[in-house]
């Protein structure tokens, strides 16, 4: 019966594959193109979100201003509503409880991820918002939280011959309110399965969405030159709002100490079909180390990073390449005095390089390069085998991501996604003591996204 139906799974998926492909390519009307009466392909490179175009990255720098309001003398303009949801399949190459128990009781299993609602319109000619609150599978049961966050005011300034687009911005995570591919919000893959594994550790500046509520400033010189000065504090009290869902509690949640600094600054040149932006990123954050109790000592994490990006967009073929490196600071001022790490400073550096391809706005290509690394810490990272023996204790994973996409039409999107690990806490073998070796953590992942 069970070999019945896995070769059943397996023709549904062909079949759907196959249909696919035989279907013409249409167009979407989400929320922002309903704004701007333009098709998803003008603001995102292959239709393909969230890779942005030159227009797209304008576009949210502007505020979400361009095109119509909601509401105007005529009445109701359009509906500034979207709604996407994901349903795929996770096969394990060997899942255990590395991958915890759910990868195991569901490996191969047909599953609905999540459905996402989004607000996003322009409110006036100078201010605009963009609001998600997604509901998710957690294996087992659902959990509504607050998605991607971000409200801006602008305003366009010109001094002789330069243009000076000043913004005020709030949002709830760290790089969600950047135009760009390189950052941690918005690198590849923009989608994973959440049966999936990714490293042991990550810098604090990738690891404060929807747990944070930010006001900064910005100003984008002629287009070309951007600076940014934000501050983040935890998303409690006024910010709670952008934080719906999140529970702070003891090993859960990051929760910050007072108002924490990130900054942001970038070269942007555009020529033609082609672009390139090299830009700089950092931030200083403040963590109790138990988010139950934020009183006393707090972990201070200082990241800084560097990231660029080219493009060439043609009529047919368009190319995208980004890369980031963060290196993080750790002083452990309270975790250590309470045994939770095995040195009083620590760092963490994270590598990331992807390249896409896409055409006509039908196909896409990804393929994206992941490494962590940083100092050894028993506490932190120890795997031991089944006689209590230290196999390991660094952070060194690397591993790769590999995803087809089909467009069905701008609002049916089919992905598959191949992650293989090629270290997994710097070993390639006997990762839990017991025999594994770190590819048996790969994963492929089958996916329909759709977005009304």
């Amino acid at each position: 019966m069970k070999r019945w139906y896995t070769v059943l799974r397996i023709h549904t998926w062909i079949a759907l594959c196959l249909l696919c492909c035989a279907l013409p390519q249409a167009y979407g009307l989400p929320s922002f193109a309903r704004q701007t009466g333009q098709k998803c392909a003008a603001c995102h490179v292959g239709g393909n979100w969230p890779q942005l175009t030159p227009w797209g990255r304008f576009f949210k720098l502007s505020g979400y201003t361009a095109g119509s309001n909601v509401v105007n003398k005529e009445g109701v303009t359009h509906v500034p509503l979207g709604l996407f949801g994901q349903a795929g399949l996770t096969w394990a190459a060997q899942p255990n409880d590395s991958q915890a128990q759910t990868v195991i009781d569901h490996n191969g299993q047909p599953q609905f991820y999540q459905v996402t609602g989004e607000v996003a319109t322009k409110l006036t000619n100078f201010l605009g918002v963009f609001y998600e609150y997604q509901v998710g599978n957690t294996f087992p049961g659902w959990k509504g939280t607050s998605g991607a966050v971000d409200i801006r005011a602008v305003h366009f300034f010109h001094l002789g011959r330069n243009e000076i687009l000043a913004g005020i911005d709030s949002n709830n995570s760290p790089t969600v309110q950047d135009v760009w591919n390189s950052v941690p919000d918005w690198n590849f893959p923009y989608y994973s399965s959440p049966q999936s594994l990714s490293g042991p550790a990550s810098p604090m500046i990738a690891s404060l969405g929807g747990q944070s509520g930010s006001i900064g400033a910005y100003a984008l010189l002629n287009r070309q030159f951007y600076v940014e000065a934000s501050a983040y504090r935890v998303g409690s009290g006024f910010f709670r709002w952008m934080n719906a869902g999140t529970a702070f509690q003891a090993g859960g949640k990051n929760y910050l100490d007072g108002y924490n600094p990130y900054w942001r600054a970038y070269w942007d040149k555009e020529h033609g079909s082609h672009s390139l932006m090299v830009g700089t990123l950092g931030m200083s954050a403040h963590v109790f180390p138990d988010s139950s109790n934020p009183t006393g000592p707090v972990d201070v994490f200082t990241d800084y990073g560097f990231d660029s990006q080219y493009q060439y967009l043609g009529g047919t073929h368009k190319i995208t390449l980004d890369g980031s490196y963060i290196y993080e600071r750790r002083s452990w001022d309270a975790s250590f005095a309470l045994g939770n790490t095995g040195t009083p400073k620590g760092n963490l550096k994270y590598l990331n390089l992807n390249g896409s391809y896409a055409f006509d706005n039908t196909w896409a290509l990804h393929a994206g390069y992941f490494a962590t690394n940083g100092n050894n810490d028993a506490s932190l990272y120890a795997i031991n085998s089944p006689s209590g023996d230290l196999i390991t204790a660094s952070p060194k994973t690397t591993g790769y991501n590999l995803e087809v996409d089909r467009h069905i039409t701008q609002n049916l999107l089919l992905m598959a996604q191949y992650r293989g690990f090629i270290r997994f806490q710097n070993l390639r073998h006997n990762i839990d003591g017991i025999g594994r070796n770190a590819s048996d953590n790969n994963t492929l992942w089958l996916s329909v996204f759709f977005a009304f």
